[in-house]
């Protein structure tokens, strides 16, 4: 009977040993806890902090024909300058820029340790979109300060909907009248989708309301027979290409004139 009480004791106090030793293990383990979120909540918050970690160097670089630093910098100043190395948000930042007139697109990166590193891809403008705005490669309409533009462009004119069909118009038809010399200045398309065209700045030529083969084929036949007509002494005010075999030419009134159109 002692032997089984002393065994009991002995086993009692073994327990309670395992036990102390669980609780001063569970006791550090939580301590550990507490002072890695110390040291990381500290390492955050310091990362976060604008004072700490300031954003003190901008890199910008691309092709830029049109866009200007000064814009950039301006487009920066909305973000917060409370904003740090790793809190700064460069969705927003990309945002922000590429919402400046002449920037098609931007790519922004950080750069370590106190940089920001952008690439700027500045709008290819192709035309003059209803006099007051433009159109890029893509057929999209935007709106730029158009003196910074130095080369000469066409000029469109149509519903913006219509934006992306002109220009593969213009594509199609530039090809057929460059290739006989021919300089394409204007392209309107109606709202009942009807084709008209400028060339040698002040030659219109009306093509109707018309299919790409259609289109395409009432250009070439102008062009086979320009060369018959310009020998006439008269200067032309339009060549009328609706016609399915033929074609009409308006000539320029000279003073004392009656309107005359003539069939080919």
């Amino acid at each position: 009977m002692n032997s089984m009480s002393a065994k009991l004791k002995e086993l009692i106090k073994n327990r309670r040993d395992v036990d102390y030793a669980f609780m001063a293990g569970l006791t550090f383990f939580i301590l550990v806890l507490i002072g890695i979120g110390y040291v990381g909540n500290h390492l955050y918050q310091r990362l976060m902090d604008a004072q700490k970690m300031p954003l003190s160097s901008l890199t910008i670089s691309g092709d830029r024909p049109y866009s200007q630093d000064v814009e950039v910098q301006q487009a920066l100043m909305a973000i917060s300058d409370r904003e740090s190395f790793f809190s700064l948000n460069v969705d927003l930042v990309q945002a922000l820029i590429e919402q400046t007139p002449w920037i098609a697109k931007v790519s922004v990166r950080r750069q370590w340790p106190n940089g920001l590193q952008l690439h700027i891809v500045d709008q290819e403008p192709v035309a003059y979109w209803n006099d007051k705005k433009l159109i890029n490669v893509s057929g999209e309409v935007f709106k730029a300060p158009q003196q910074r533009i130095k080369i000469s462009l066409p000029h469109f004119y149509g519903n913006e909907s219509t934006a992306k069909t002109v220009l593969e118009g213009y594509k199609a038809l530039d090809v057929l009248l460059k290739s006989e010399g021919f300089r394409l200045n204007s392209i309107t398309l109606s709202p009942r989708e009807s084709w008209q065209i400028t060339v040698n700045n002040d030659l219109t030529l009306i093509l109707g309301r018309v299919n790409t083969v259609m289109r395409n084929a009432r250009v070439e036949r102008f062009i086979k027979v320009y060369k018959h007509v310009i020998k006439m002494p008269k200067a032309i005010n339009y060549v009328d290409l609706r016609y399915d075999t033929g074609f009409a030419v308006n000539w320029k009134l000279e003073s004392g004139e009656k309107a005359n159109n003539e069939q080919g």
